[in-house]
């Protein structure tokens, strides 16, 4: 049966719309206003522009139809170019559901349906229906029949308490982006307030450089703490479900996200810990799973579990996933090549500095720029400790790859996700019998590292090679092929 999403979706749209137009909008009646041009035809032609909004988007709700039946998703929309795109159920990979503060005050939700496709967009995406019946949809997973009432059935829940949460924000890293974002906001309104800043800068001016520095230090004080409250913001109210192998995970405390999945499309685990992690015993959980949409593939798992609780939370609710030590190390006469050109790059732009700055400015000067070499010592060890820790190794239908820079990230893969496990090298390194392992996995997902001896990307090939076999190795007979 041919349906509509909600009527609601006139509001929301309307609503979308003009939020995004209301900046350029409000820089427009601002200007007026401080050139004293603004009179009653601008408000009729901002009445006029609001009420071409409402017309589009009740078209918009009128052409916008779905059909849902036991075998296909059909989704037809357009005012002028119409569109009509059909998707096999059976092909489905993950469902989601994400909801914007718009939604969640209107009870409505945007589902997302996703398959292994590589086209970069949902293959399926309905705005505006109704929130109970995008659950219901979901419900259907399997995708092998008509949308069913949800079982009843045992399952294994787990929350973040908002304290994690916190100080997973506070060692996010978020604060960079904060900066960049007052920054960006500051270039837009500097025009409209830039009298109010001349002024605080001359009375700022006046005071002492240790109040000056006090204010600097409480102006970042409250910029970190809030890009910690953003952080609960986006993944409060977490909530990860597995019932039937099948995981469903929602975050969100204004803008709600809910993506289920079966088990049997995680294409990887990454475990990811940073220095000050590291420091403490934590680690962020996360997982690619099959999707066409980037911001997808990757999806939070648990962004701050304690590293000796990561088997354990692994055997609960990822049993097709365990940790193990690697076999394999980076060959040691491959680190000159890893560092040779960075360091050649480096110390170049260096001494073009030095040299530009040394007839340009004063001697003081030329002193500071010189400080800018103690970088390459610097960068050589800590590459040299992040190349040296760099392993790979297998575990029956397990591939697992570390990389060791600032970050420390270990990423599990199965054997049957890897859609291509490629080796490259230069000529002029191919006789050093070492090479840089490339894996690629399905939906323009792939991890990489170097250098490692051939020998070892060998024994990694058969492996690999295993996967085409008829019968299942020891070890992976209870293993869900696909």
């Amino acid at each position: 049966m041919t349906r509509r999403v909600h009527p609601l979706f006139i509001l929301m749209s309307s609503i979308s719309t003009i939020r995004s137009l209301l900046i350029p909008f409000a820089a427009l009646i601002l200007n007026a206003i401080r050139k004293g041009e603004i009179n009653s035809y601008t408000w009729i032609g901002i009445s006029v522009g609001i009420l071409f909004v409402i017309l589009y988007g009740i078209a918009s709700w009128y052409f916008y139809t779905f059909t849902i039946d036991a075998e296909t998703i059909r989704v037809r929309k357009g005012i002028v170019k119409k569109s009509e795109r059909t998707t096999q159920r059976k092909r489905i990979e993950s469902i989601g559901i994400q909801q914007n503060v718009i939604e969640r005050l209107l009870r409505l939700a945007t589902l997302t349906v996703e398959t292994s496709s590589e086209s970069g967009s949902p293959e399926v995406e309905l705005k505006g229906i109704r929130l109970d019946f995008a659950k219901e949809l979901k419900s259907s997973i399997k995708n092998d029949g008509p949308i069913v009432a949800k079982e009843e059935s045992e399952e294994i829940a787990y929350t973040i308490p908002v304290r994690d949460l916190a100080l997973a924000g506070a060692l996010s890293g978020r604060v960079g982006l904060a900066l960049v974002g007052i920054g960006t906001a500051y270039q837009f309104i500097d025009q409209f307030i830039e009298r109010y800043v001349d002024r605080l800068f001359s009375e700022l001016a006046h005071l002492s450089l240790i109040v000056l520095t006090g204010l600097g230090i409480l102006v970042l004080l409250i910029i970190y703490i809030g890009s910690i409250i953003v952080y609960i913001l986006k993944y409060g109210a977490y909530r990860a479900v597995l019932q039937h192998n099948r995981l469903l995970i929602g975050y969100g405390m204004l803008n709600r996200t809910e993506v289920a999945f079966h088990a049997d499309k995680i294409q990887a685990l990454v475990i990811q810990e940073s220095w000050i992690q590291r420091l403490i015993g934590r680690a962020s959980l996360s997982l690619h799973i099959i999707s066409a949409t980037g911001e997808k593939e990757r999806l939070l798992l648990h962004p701050f579990i304690r590293t000796n609780e990561i088997d354990g939370f692994l055997a609960t609710y990822l049993p097709r996933f365990r940790q193990f030590t690697p076999q394999y190390e980076v060959a040691a006469k491959g680190f000159r090549y890893r560092v040779r050109w960075p360091l050649i790059g480096y110390a170049l732009l260096f001494t073009t500095l030095s040299s530009v700055v040394s007839i340009v400015l004063d001697s003081s000067w030329r002193f500071l720029i010189l400080l800018l070499f103690i970088w390459l010592p610097l960068y050589f060890f800590a590459v040299r400790s992040g190349y040296k820790k760099t392993r790979f190794g297998t575990k029956h239908d397990l591939l697992m790859l570390r990389k060791h820079w600032i970050q420390k990230e270990t990423v599990y893969t199965p054997r049957l996700k890897i859609e291509e496990l490629t080796w490259s090298v230069s000529r002029f390194l191919e006789a050093k019998e070492i090479a840089k392992i490339q894996v690629h996995l399905r939906g323009n997902t792939a991890f990489n590292a170097l250098y490692f001896k051939r020998s070892d990307i060998q024994q990694l090939q058969i492996w690999y090679k295993q996967s085409f076999l008829s019968d299942p190795l020891a070890g992976e007979a209870d293993q869900h092929d696909e």
